[in-house]
C-alpha cells in the first residue's frame, strides 16, 4: 500500500537532523541519476565538497553576495503558495 507525501512528511519532521540529512542526500543522489552518469558515494560526496569550496571562496572574493536565509524562505514560500 502506498503511502501519501503528507504521512512520509510527517515521518521526516520526527527525524533527527543526521537522519533528514541522509534522507535528503539519498533524495538529492536519486533524482541525479537520471541526469548524470552514475558516481559513487564517495565521488558524489567530493563533488558536493567541491562546490560548496567553490561557492565559499566566491562568497570570500565577493563574486557572490550572500542572501539572509529569512529571504530565501520568503521567497520559496511564495513560490510554493503559487505553485500548489
Amino acid at each position: 500500500m502506498s503511502r501519501s507525501v503528507t504521512d512520509i512528511e510527517h515521518d521526516i519532521d520526527a527525524l533527527s537532523v543526521a537522519d533528514k540529512s541522509r534522507v535528503l542526500r539519498h533524495l538529492v543522489a536519486d533524482m541525479d541519476r537520471g541526469n548524470e552518469p552514475q558516481l559513487s558515494a564517495d565521488e558524489l560526496e567530493a563533488e558536493w565538497v567541491a562546490l560548496a569550496e567553490q561557492r565559499m571562496r566566491e562568497l570570500e572574493n565577493g563574486t557572490v553576495r550572500p542572501i539572509p536565509l529569512e529571504d530565501v524562505m520568503r521567497r520559496l514560500r511564495g513560490r510554493l503558495a503559487t505553485d500548489g
